[in-house]
């Protein structure tokens, strides 16, 4: 309907509506590859890349699982389960690309302070052992004749 009643329009912006509808019937979504993806592909892949595979199979999820291909099944397990971010190996590289430079930076706060408040209670540790051995040696004098 739009289209024919878009060529039967002789003005001059008729063409150009005419190409925009061409352009447009023709354009077809092209998800990221994500044939062969395994730790170190996923590690390459910048987040928005990541996030726009994650959107695109969690779409293809809504539909049976039986009309999808091998492949997307492998990568939604990939993705769900693969050895990256919480269940990667600790310490290992696919473990730390994962962190933003905020949270790299409020874990290293953190582990500060926390080993601040340990030595803070390690230096009380022994002021209390040194009153707790000055109240015995008092307790002691007093006792005594």
């Amino acid at each position: 309907m739009f289209l024919h009643s878009v060529k039967s329009c002789k003005s001059p912006g008729t063409v150009v509506k005419r190409n925009v509808a061409r352009a447009l019937s023709s354009v077809v979504y092209e998800p990221p590859r994500y044939d062969e993806l395994n730790v170190d592909s996923w590690l390459k892949m910048d987040k928005d890349t990541k996030e726009e595979l994650k959107e695109y199979l969690n779409w293809k999820m809504e539909d049976r699982w039986s009309e999808m291909t091998p492949k997307e099944q492998r990568a939604i397990y990939f993705i769900s389960f693969g050895r990256w971010g919480p269940r990667a190996k600790p310490g290992s590289k696919a473990a730390q690309m994962q962190l933003t430079g905020a949270e790299i930076i409020l874990r290293g706060v953190f582990s500060g302070i926390l080993f601040a408040a340990l030595a803070v209670s390690v230096i009380n540790y022994r002021e209390d052992r040194k009153v707790a051995e000055n109240l015995r040696v008092l307790g002691e004098d007093t006792t005594a004749p």
